[in-house]
């Protein structure tokens, strides 16, 4: 029966896809945009979580700011997974027209160190884009990590389109080999890390609450002295986006420790955490990265409640 079910999803998906490739991806944008209005005002999915996650993180902000902020954040999901749709009609040259990558050629001469390099981002702006600028820029495929979908043939087609250009994903069943494998061959790899980790993770600071947060992409840099840069693909009042990625310093962090690595974590997390208050409509808010809390601040949110 689920068989069936994942059948029937992969057809649907299919003919949506092959809908969305015969517009203009003005229209595509447009309907998007539309879509992910819809999803938040009639469906209302994870519409409670996306406005919980947003009061929390913005405690000083009105609900009806709140309410705006949801609203335009499910209209950038919604153009964030069509333009991934829309990507079998692109190549290089329209990936160029579509991002402005800033320092593309400063990006190039980190990779060129020849100890590997760390592209991170979040589910910011379109964090697809980012690794359909980096291949189209530098003409070097870029090793993605990707969480599969539950619907293996749903999975295939989203990965033939992140493909596409050069790159490779990379599933997480398999990253700790493969991004090992590519950055002692002096390869480039992409990681999200932004979503919530289990609670044995490391509790790092986000918004004012710690969070338990993936060390992987701090463990890999100092285990491989492999440089990190981070960066967001920030979509423009045009429909364009501006990419640029910046290299975090970890010079003064020269041994692989527990505290190298929560150090190294606490810096990405809060650069990531001032980019997303530039532009807090561009976040994913709709995962509960707010799951698991300290025991302390359960405790005293319980009592609050009494």
């Amino acid at each position: 029966m689920r068989w069936f079910a994942h059948r029937i999803e992969y057809l649907l998906f299919l003919l949506f896809s092959g809908f969305l490739l015969l517009l203009p991806l003005t229209w595509v944008q447009r309907l998007a945009r539309a879509v992910g209005r819809f999803t938040f005002r009639v469906l209302g999915y994870r519409r409670g979580v996306t406005i919980d996650n947003l009061s929390k993180a913005f405690p000083e902000h009105s609900r009806e700011r709140i309410f705006n902020l949801a609203l335009r954040a499910y209209e950038n999901i919604g153009v964030s997974f069509f333009e991934l749709i829309w990507v079998l009609r692109m190549d290089r040259d329209s990936i160029k027209r579509l991002v402005r990558f800033e320092n593309a050629e400063e990006v190039r001469a980190v990779l060129e160190r020849g100890k590997g390099l760390i592209l991170a981002t979040a589910h910011f702006g379109n964090w697809e884009m980012c690794a359909q600028s980096f291949v189209s820029e530098l003409g070097e495929p870029l090793h993605v990590v990707v969480k599969p979908q539950s619907n293996a043939y749903v999975d295939k087609e989203v990965n033939r389109r992140r493909e596409k250009l050069g790159n490779m994903a990379i599933p997480m069943s398999q990253a700790v080999r493969e991004i090992s494998k590519a950055l002692r061959e002096g390869r480039a790899v992409g990681i999200v890390g932004d979503q919530s980790a289990a609670k044995e993770s490391l509790w790092t600071e986000f918004f004012g609450r710690k969070v338990p947060t993936h060390p992987g992409t701090a463990v890999f840099a100092l285990k491989n002295r492999s440089p990190l840069m981070l960066g967001f693909a920030i979509r423009q009042p045009d429909g364009t986006y501006a990419l640029r990625f910046d290299e975090i310093p970890m010079d003064d962090l020269p041994e692989y420790t527990p505290s190298s690595v929560e150090e190294l974590t606490r810096r990405h997390v809060e650069l990531t955490e001032a980019m997303i208050r530039r532009y807090p409509d561009q976040y994913m808010w709709m995962h509960r990265r707010w799951k698991h809390l300290p025991v302390d601040e359960t405790i005293a949110q319980s009592k609050g409640a009494q």
